[in-house]
């Protein structure tokens, strides 16, 4: 890979021609073996996986996330290296492929056993940064938790964990719960204007927690 900086990252990708294309190659390859490093540190949860699954599975994420970081490239405010920051993206997706995997197939009153758990990896998953950062994820995603525990009926909790928690489709969800689709979006409008109420009555808005796990 060329060693760049992070202005010479920016503008390669940014300007279409053979620069961006050996840009995104070395990107793609870059993002592949991150990939594989966190895959790999998940061994339990790919235990029945083959290698060449497993490595699949790490080409798929690179080409996702080589589109989601061109798309995001002026969000970035160059306050890391610029590899630094595209690692959090492929990191991201894996963790959520890996819940995705790990949870599909749930029952209504499994995934409800599961929750805490579930919470419990999203925390793990933030484990880089400076510590007030991670200090402040955590207090977050314990807010979350905490509202979706107590102000969610047992139906709207299954269906914002699934959908927005585990990664999974709207068809596994709706199946999940017994629903049609127009009846989960109507399921998840009313869960999201409750969260967003008591996010509210705490002088909180979506955007300030979205902010906060933001790279």
């Amino acid at each position: 890979m060329i060693p760049r900086s992070n202005e010479a990252w920016v503008l390669a990708l940014k300007q279409p021609g053979e620069a961006q294309s050996e840009a995104l190659h070395d990107l793609h390859d870059f993002l592949v073996r991150a990939a594989l490093v966190y895959l790999s540190q998940r061994r339990s949860e790919l235990a029945h996986w083959g290698q060449q699954a497993v490595y699949d599975l790490a080409e798929d994420l690179a080409q996702d996330v080589v589109l989601e970081i061109r798309d995001s490239l002026d969000s970035f405010r160059g306050e890391a290296k610029f590899t630094t920051w595209a690692c959090r993206f492929v990191i991201n997706r894996a963790a959520s492929e890996l819940r995705r995997q790990r949870y599909r197939n749930l029952s209504l009153d499994q995934l409800g056993e599961e929750e805490p758990a579930i919470f419990q990896s999203l925390l793990a998953d933030q484990g880089t940064g400076e510590p007030e950062h991670l200090a402040e994820q955590h207090d977050y995603l314990a807010l979350l938790q905490h509202i979706i525990e107590t102000e969610l009926n047992e139906r709207q909790r299954a269906a914002i964990v699934g959908v927005h928690r585990l990664g999974l489709s709207m068809d596994e969800v709706a199946e999940m719960l017994g629903l049609n689709r127009n009846a989960l979006y109507k399921l998840l409008h009313d869960a999201r204007q409750k969260i967003k109420a008591r996010l509210l009555a705490r002088h909180l808005t979506e955007g300030d927690i979205l902010a906060a796990f933001r790279s």
